[in-house]
């Protein structure tokens, strides 16, 4: 498939050219720079959080998409280092989440999640990011139970003929791990063909936490798009784009590092506006990412004991055909999407005095191949003028398999390991997943809406959790997929409201979600269905529900002074075990002021969680500890020094040494481990548009 993305993107690229060529003979070439174009933001919505990334303050440190997203109400994360950071959105998380970056699903390379979707997003090179909290709508694909996050990018505004030039150029700095970067977004173009591409670096040290102690978290990133646009007629655009996404050096507390990984992604897409009586457009969309990883323990640190070593690669290829349809005066979306992924992972070992590591211990992803295929529809009829309604349904058809199950690695072929923990072996599986929501939304009054809905969405298990072979000769060293795992499906009711006026802007939202088959990552215990009681890792269905309540505003008291926050609790128990579900983020939120001028404006934050107590400390023990509440200052401010934009922050102010309560681990440690968070550490950011 990569050559017909490869043959697309040269077609596109060749169109792009002879246009421009075209364009050149016929008028001289005049350089127009033009006006920036403003993205605006929609009214807000419960459940939804909508970002332009130049808007985030100087205060708010990222690495990568999964540490910006890290600050929105409702989203927390767990962190392993400075780079890799995995969101987690109402106590879901991994692939209960759709991360569809501009268009396509990157699947990590990393059997420990080093290279969550996320990490694959540098937020400065995108135009907005869309948070979906919940199930809301039946076009991202299968799954997305928790949610699904939406980095996306749009062709540069060119309105003439000539050929113009429009970008913008950013750098950033962090005084707490020396962290450092520079983005380049550049177009050049005309009404009817352009190129866009897009360069960016970041790289930092290992940062230090509230107590002076340093955190094994340095990394190295770097990222390039191109990406040609043909607009032949008004009603017709052909989008390509190749990126390279690469990560050198990536430290980690725990027992492994990443010295090297990359993503190479292809994506084709059309759009066309028919105006049909019924059919009013149609777009296919195609994408193909290849991502390689590497980890080991003793490439980027000192070594002392057994050295360890584990390439991997992930490749996904998908796409999506889609008509938008208008029928008695109802629109509707009637569409068919794809992911196919395959991964492959190895496990080598060597003696303490080797170079590396060269002996074949396992197969952690032995040539696994899951196969996602779906059908959908979705209807927005209005009722009246003040209310309306969301209908949605789809099909998936899901395939997994493993075609190298019944080969020995090392000691033990995967299938001897599955059949050793559940009696089953690495058989062909096929699934049909029925998913759909209805939701209804009411305007209270002209500025006041409420909504309520349910949904029941379905996600299949991933490679991890059904083929997983991590053999070793201490039984709690293993981490082994369960082949016969069943999807889980979730059942949720949410409902909320939404304010907005001249002063005031805030949203309330409220959800419950059954789960049954709830995949549980846990450790063998004799339960029902697992044949050890060893303490290796396993993974098995149970029941459970999740709850919460988000809650976030503004309110501008005075023309120029604004308070704003927002807060977010979720709730989350096993039913099947009667004990809590692990990896819960306790209540959080933050709360702040802020005063604007024209040309300048300063803040100030207050980040908080509260103690949280309740946690899995008996059954799957992924949780490291009780953790106890915090409180961390940030203050920030920016001035528009046309044509730049200076922005200068200090994040925890007081140098308060706290941790997350969600913490990680990897395949080869089964001791998770909380990171402590970067102590008070100075910003300052340079944004110049042109």
């Amino acid at each position: 498939m990569s050559r017909t993305f490869y043959a697309g993107l040269l077609a596109g690229t060749t169109m792009l050219t002879i246009t421009v060529a075209h364009a050149q003979t016929q008028t001289p070439v005049r350089v127009v720079i033009p006006a920036p174009t403003v993205t605006a933001k929609p009214n807000p919505t419960p459940g939804l959080s909508f970002f332009l990334p130049e808007d985030r303050d100087a205060a708010q440190s990222f690495t990568d998409g999964g540490s910006y997203l890290n600050g929105v109400v409702g989203v927390s994360s767990g962190r392993l280092g400075g780079h890799g950071t995995d969101p987690v959105i109402r106590g879901q998380q991994q692939t209960q989440l759709n991360i569809i970056n501009d268009g396509a699903m990157i699947h990590g390379g990393c059997p420990s999640r080093m290279d969550p979707p996320s990490s694959f997003a540098d937020p400065e090179s995108f135009d907005s990011i869309t948070v979906l909290k919940g199930y809301q709508s039946v076009r991202y694909g299968a799954g997305g139970t928790g949610g699904t996050v939406l980095f996306d990018r749009n062709p540069a505004s060119f309105t003439s003929g000539d050929i113009s030039l429009q970008g913008n150029v950013n750098g950033h700095y962090e005084s707490n791990g020396q962290i450092r970067g520079a983005t380049t977004d550049v177009a050049a173009g005309n009404s009817v063909a352009q190129m866009r591409a897009i360069w960016s670096l970041s790289t930092g040290n290992n940062y230090q936490d509230g107590n002076g102690n340093q955190v094994r978290s340095a990394f190295s990133s770097e990222n390039y798009a191109l990406m040609p646009v043909w607009t032949p007629t008004a009603d017709t655009t052909i989008k390509a784009g190749v990126e390279l996404n690469r990560t050198d050096d990536v430290l980690y507390s725990g027992m492994m590092d990443a010295p090297e990984g990359s993503a190479l992604t292809h994506r084709l897409s059309l759009q066309h506006n028919v105006h049909g009586d019924v059919l009013k457009s149609f777009s296919v969309k195609a994408y193909n990412s290849a991502v390689d990883h590497v980890m080991d323990n003793y490439s980027l640190r000192s070594s002392t004991g057994m050295k360890m070593r584990t390439p991997s690669e992930s490749d996904t290829f998908g796409g999506s055909i889609v008509g938008e349809l208008i029928t008695n005066n109802i629109p509707l979306s009637i569409g068919l999407d794809l992911q196919n992924n395959a991964r492959d992972a190895w496990s080598y070992t060597g003696m303490a005095m080797q170079s590396t590591a060269t002996t074949l211990a396992s197969r952690l992803w032995p040539d696994t191949h899951i196969r996602q295929t779906g059908f959908f529809a979705e209807a927005t009829p209005s009722l009246s003028p003040t209310t309306r309604l969301k209908l949605g349904g789809r099909y998936d058809y899901v395939t997994a398999e493993s075609d190298g199950a019944n080969t020995v690695y090392g000691s033990a072929s995967p299938n001897s390991l599955y059949l050793a923990h559940y009696g089953k072996t690495a058989d062909d599986v096929s699934e049909h997943n029925l998913g759909g929501l209805l939701r209804l939304e009411h305007d209270l009054a002209a500025n006041t809406t409420f909504f309520a809905g349910l949904s029941r969405s379905v996600r299949t298990a991933d490679a991890t959790e059904r083929y997983l072979a991590s053999n070793s000769m201490t039984a709690s060293m293993q981490r082994v997929g369960n082949p016969d795992i069943a999807p889980e499906k979730h059942h949720q009711l949410d409902m909320g409201i939404s304010h907005q006026d001249s002063q005031w802007t805030g949203t309330l939202s409220s959800y419950i979600d059954y789960v049954t088959d709830y995949i549980m990552q846990d450790t063998a215990k004799g339960q029902s269905g697992i044949l050890v009681s060893d303490g290796s890792t396993i993974y098995r269905n149970i029941d459970a529900h999740l709850m919460g309540l988000e809650a976030e505003g503004k309110y501008e008291f005075h023309p120029r002074w604004t308070v704003l926050g927002g807060a977010a609790l979720t709730y989350g128990n096993n039913d099947t075990d009667h004990d809590a579900l692990a990896q819960i983020p306790p209540f959080s939120g933050k709360l702040g002021l802020e005063y604007k001028e024209s040309d300048w404006m300063f803040g100030s934050r207050l980040n908080f969680a509260t103690r949280q107590d309740r946690i899995d400390d008996q059954t799957s023990r992924r949780d490291v500890r009780k953790t106890g509440g915090y409180g961390t200052v940030d203050v920030y401010g920016k001035v528009n020094v046309h044509p730049v934009e200076i922005r200068l922050g200090v994040s925890n102010l007081f140098d308060k040494n706290y941790a997350q309560h969600l913490n990680r681990s990897n395949i080869f440690d089964p001791t998770s481990v909380q990171i402590n968070e970067p102590g008070r550490s100075f910003g300052i950011q340079l944004h110049a548009k042109f």
